[in-house]
């Protein structure tokens, strides 16, 4: 057997109740679009998508969006390297609730752990709302690098914005790199 390199990361998709998070990563991971109902907690996959660096195999936590959920995202939040928001473009408040899942994703990663964000405007095949410039403000103020606009139900851009996050990661040296015999050991 070869002692090949398997490079990981745990990304979180946050945003507001009915963003389209769980139908983002449904579409990643079955290539086609299935009504889901509401997250209760947190939904888990795994999914290897490509990077500039190479591919990373993705430990995905969709996080339920809904406020009642929250007491138990800060276990879930730690320990995390990349941060999918999602932002329904058709409605104005979910660029709001994106910053405050910003700001809560933050106060629960250890403190030392910095992690990159790409924001995803799901439901790119509905007319938006969001403006191009309150997107763009909304990056500047928290940092943000890259804006993927992105639609679940066509799956138009939707392995851009894994992908892209990926890259971000390697470009900050997020993601782990570890052998593929100590991957399969691990309890993770």
């Amino acid at each position: 057997m070869v002692n090949e390199r398997l490079t990981i990361a745990k990304v979180l998709i946050a945003g507001a109740p009915g963003a389209g998070k769980t139908s983002l990563v449904h579409s990643l991971i079955f290539e086609g679009f299935t009504e889901v109902a509401p997250t209760i907690g947190v939904n888990f996959a795994q999914k290897v998508c490509r990077g500039e660096a190479g591919p990373v195999n993705l430990s995905i936590w969709d996080l339920s969006g809904q406020p009642r959920f929250q007491c138990l995202m800060p276990r879930f939040c730690q320990g995390a390297t990349g941060v999918i928001l999602v932002v329904d473009v058709t409605k104005s408040r979910s660029l709001d609730t994106a910053g405050q899942w910003l700001e809560f994703i933050s106060s629960f990663n250890n403190v030392q752990q910095e992690f990159a964000v790409v924001l995803a405007g799901n439901k790119g095949d509905l007319p938006a709302v969001l403006s191009q410039k309150r997107i763009q403000l909304f990056c500047a103020r928290h940092n943000i690098m890259e804006y993927i606009q992105c639609s679940a139900k066509t799956g138009a851009n939707v392995r851009v914005v894994f992908d892209s996050l990926c890259s971000a990661m390697q470009r900050k040296h997020l993601v782990l790199t570890t052998s593929s015999s100590n991957f399969a050991q691990s309890p993770t």
